[in-house]
């Protein structure tokens, strides 16, 4: 499974791992010298693999930033956020390396595409340079955000441009969940989860973005996730979706650094643990 080939790379695992298969290759003819460079020359080809790369589009005031803090820290505060050099946001545009709990991942926070033609022609420039060079494209909205044509017209500008290199790795996600109508008082901080009421207009909501996508896109598969970073609700969900995005060879590369926050954390303590005991069951 993902989940057990990203532990096979933190030291523990590694370090059992090869205690395990020692034996055999022993017996194929290796010393233990040998197996000792084999697991060094290892070690060291995983980390020298270059970090994650992430590219974000979507409008200011979805909540960029708290969401991947949240994907990638745990809730904790981001400990090192560093932002481009100037030259670099020349070439490549917004770009910025989070050092997450569990390693650093490059985020590209992409300009909007379909609002103006003349911006269009300089920001394909950079779309051109990024897109090849990143593992997962996440389209971010805010709940209930229906401005669906810059949208449309942004996606019918890329699928021409990259194809299946863009959709494959393509997928939305609809940050703000406790925001959704009837608003934030009608969520339910006892189990922080979405009332009866907003869980219908999240999957309505849903079903309308799929409908404005598959029509500039009819052969997209990928997903919808529909979260909330303030709140940590599906944040396993985005973060499950994000990784199958990405292709095979690098799945690995951001399992490994994911250190998704939380959501129990805020269900009410009283609650806490009947809610996790039913999960369980």
């Amino acid at each position: 499974s993902k989940k057990e080939d990203s532990k096979m790379f933190d030291n523990e695992s590694f370090g059992r791992i090869f205690g395990e298969i020692k034996p055999t290759l022993q017996k194929a003819g290796m010393s233990l010298t040998q197996i000792f460079e084999m697991e060094k020359k290892l070690r060291k080809a995983v980390e020298d693999v270059e970090p994650p790369k992430i590219a974000l589009i979507g409008f200011t005031g979805v909540g960029k930033s708290s969401t991947i803090n949240a994907l990638f820290n745990a809730g904790r505060e981001i400990s090192d956020v560093k932002a481009c050099t100037k030259e670099e946001a020349k070439i490549y545009g917004n770009i910025e390396e989070y050092t997450g709990a569990k390693g650093k991942v490059i985020v590209y926070d992409m300009p909007g595409l379909g609002e103006d033609i003349d911006a269009d022609i300089k920001n394909m420039e950079i779309y051109n340079r990024i897109l090849p060079l990143v593992d997962v494209v996440v389209w971010t909205f805010n709940a209930g955000d229906r401005a669906m044509t810059p949208m449309q017209q942004a996606i019918k500008t890329l699928d021409k441009e990259f194809g299946n290199g863009f959709v494959n790795k393509l997928i939305f996600a609809v940050n703000k969940a406790d925001i959704t109508a009837p608003g934030e008082s009608a969520w339910n901080t006892t189990i922080n989860m979405p009332s009866k009421e907003q869980m219908g207009n999240i999957t309505e909501f849903e079903k309308y973005i799929l409908e404005k996508v598959k029509r500039v896109l009819p052969k997209w598969e990928g997903t919808i996730v529909t979260y909330s970073a303030k709140r940590r609700y599906r944040l396993d969900v985005l973060m499950t979706n994000m990784i199958e995005a990405v292709p095979k060879e690098r799945r690995w590369v951001l399992d490994k650094v994911a250190d998704v926050a939380d959501f129990t954390e805020f269900i009410d303590p009283q609650y806490k643990q009947f809610i996790m005991n039913q999960v369980k069951k």
